[in-house]
């Protein structure tokens, strides 16, 4: 197997820098900001943020990764929390400015949908904390070291951008309360009617939702498809009904929507033991 990459992204300055920062006074304190994007992690900590154009305030304690992207020089402010140092590793990464061909070399503008300064910031993965300390230890010197460190800032950015993205992603996905109200009430109607339950279509438009917000809407809420919280939901009912001794296994089956054939089968892929091991 062989991998060809040809990177276009115009980076004309990358800085990487880690330590501790501590504020007795916690004042705050301006913070200029250069065209490009700004990694921090905070490892341990707290801070508060303030970004000219960027709305409200920011509070952020570690471990949290947040990417900051500027498309033009801003301002800020900080504080450090007084009572708590600050462990930190930042990278910066400047793109060169000028034409609208050079902006859009820069690889991290699709994360950001605006041209105002922001910040993104989430639970730092646990990836790139090890990453992190990696920095504490460096294994080489002279022009052997300056490769290292670079290559390490290179990957703090991809795995920062990494899991904002994936972040992005998620809260697109994350339903409304409405839609999560219109989920309850589907799942509520597959367990009233685990032994005829209505396909995907009629579900859908029983609870006023079309079949592909439903389907990808409980995943989303509940962690599981539709069609294995139905399966689920079958096998638990039918496991009470035989241990219950309420029924006989033809019997459990039918309720719960099963041919009894098909329900031995699965029911035992499911709990290990025959429907009749109950009985």
């Amino acid at each position: 197997m062989t991998l060809e990459h040809r990177w276009t992204g115009a980076i004309s300055r990358l800085d990487l820098a880690s330590g501790v920062l501590q504020q007795p006074d916690g004042d705050w304190v301006d913070e200029q900001l250069h065209h490009g994007t700004k990694v921090v992690v905070i490892l341990r900590g707290a801070m508060r943020a303030l970004i000219d154009g960027c709305g409200s305030e920011f509070s952020i304690a570690g471990p949290t990764v947040c990417v900051i992207r500027a498309p033009a020089d801003a301002s800020g402010r900080q504080m450090i929390t007084a009572d708590e140092p600050l462990h930190y590793v930042m990278v910066k990464a400047a793109f060169e400015p000028g034409s609208e061909a050079d902006r859009e070399r820069d690889p991290l503008a699709p994360l950001f949908c605006t041209d105002r300064p922001s910040l993104q910031h989430i639970e730092a993965p646990r990836a790139l904390q090890a990453l992190c300390t990696q920095l504490e230890v460096c294994p080489f010197v002279g022009a052997a070291r300056d490769l290292f460190l670079s290559a390490k800032a290179i990957e703090i950015l991809a795995l920062a951008c990494d899991a904002v993205e994936t972040n992005i992603a998620t809260e697109t996905l994350r339903p409304s309360l409405g839609d999560v109200e219109r989920l309850k009430k589907a799942r509520a109607i597959l367990l009233e009617r685990l032994g005829a339950p209505p396909n995907l279509p009629a579900l859908a438009a029983a609870v006023g939702m079309n079949p592909r917000k439903l389907t990808d809407g409980f995943q989303a809420a509940f962690g599981t498809t539709v069609n294995d919280f139905l399966q689920d939901a079958r096998l638990n009912e039918a496991y009470r009904l035989l241990s219950s001794g309420a029924t006989n296994v033809s019997e459990a089956a039918h309720r719960v929507g099963y041919t009894p054939a098909y329900f031995s089968a699965v029911f035992r892929k499911r709990f290990g033991i025959s429907p009749r091991d109950l009985l």
